[in-house]
């Protein structure tokens, strides 16, 4: 059965890292936060904090809560159907929790930064839908805990604090990673584990 490994945190607090240690698992990373992208250039729009925000919002209020995970795993199941691990990066809500583990067996890492770390790097980082004021940071963030975002980062399996030097924290997820999936093998493999 699939098995999926979702990534959360605040914006800016490290998740995208994911993308450069899953390969060396040779497992396939699929962002919710494209999906949301994908979806506002589908409406002709420009990726800018406020469209992107408010697609998100859209989006969710015409087809529920869990209507950004929804996209997401009918991508996953069509693109990744033999694969037997899939990372998620970017869950934002018990909702979307909701919806994955209704399907499949999930484990959450949080990522954690302070604010004042995240809008350094977003400023720095320069993606279209970042900021560089700090009320419209404080505003997006307060969007995303409006989706329930603490209490998916509150909740989850495993804690990975992002405030040191960038090749320690990659250690840190790689780590974090390697135990999930041997857990995984022990329990197949019907040893001692599980999660």
């Amino acid at each position: 059965m699939k098995k999926l490994i979702g990534i959360t945190g605040m914006p800016g607090s490290g998740k995208s890292a994911v993308f450069e240690i899953a390969p060396k698992f040779n497992i396939p990373v699929v962002s919710m936060g494209d999906v949301v992208r994908h979806e506002t250039l589908k409406r002709g729009l420009e990726l800018t904090p406020e469209n992107v925000g408010n697609t998100a919002v859209e989006l969710r209020k015409k087809y529920g809560k869990e209507a950004i995970a929804v996209f997401c795993l009918k991508y996953i199941e069509e693109k990744y159907k033999d694969e037997d691990i899939v990372i998620i990066e970017g869950i934002r809500s018990m909702y979307e929790v909701d919806y994955f583990r209704k399907h499949y067996p999930l484990t959450i890492v949080a990522i954690h930064s302070s604010p004042k770390t995240r809008f350094k790097r977003l400023k720095k980082r320069k993606r279209e839908d970042d900021t560089s004021e700090w009320e419209a940071f404080v505003e997006r963030d307060m969007r995303e805990l409006g989706f329930t975002l603490g209490n998916v980062i509150a909740l989850a399996d495993y804690m990975i604090v992002n405030e040191e030097d960038y090749n320690t924290y990659l250690k840190n997820l790689e780590n974090v990673l390697k135990k999930i999936i041997s857990s995984w093998e022990k329990e197949n493999s019907g040893g001692p584990g599980g999660i």
